[in-house]
């Protein structure tokens, strides 16, 4: 998929979330995160950011076992990628 749609079909489920549509929303951040990862790598900064957008989107549903992990690897990956100092990191 491309990142362009990658990011749309992500903007949407923020949207249907802002709207109090968890149900949809969830399947929509999980397209985007998988799309994500199959087309750019589970390392590149977009991918690291809807892993990060993702956990936040369990943490708000109160979903925490399920968010932290996603936390943890978008943590590591923004270290491995983009240093400890880097302001994507430090977030």
């Amino acid at each position: 998929q491309h990142p362009d749609t990658l990011l749309s079909i992500a903007n949407f489920a923020f949207f249907l979330k802002q709207r109090g549509l968890y149900d949809e929303a969830r399947p929509l951040y999980e397209e985007a995160l998988n799309g994500h990862r199959e087309t750019l790598g589970n390392q590149h900064p977009d991918t690291l950011l809807s892993i990060a957008n993702f956990a936040f989107f369990l943490k708000q549903r109160g979903l925490y076992d399920e968010a932290r992990p996603l936390y943890e690897e978008a943590l590591n990956g923004h270290r491995e990628t983009l240093g400890n100092q880097h302001p994507d990191t430090l977030l």
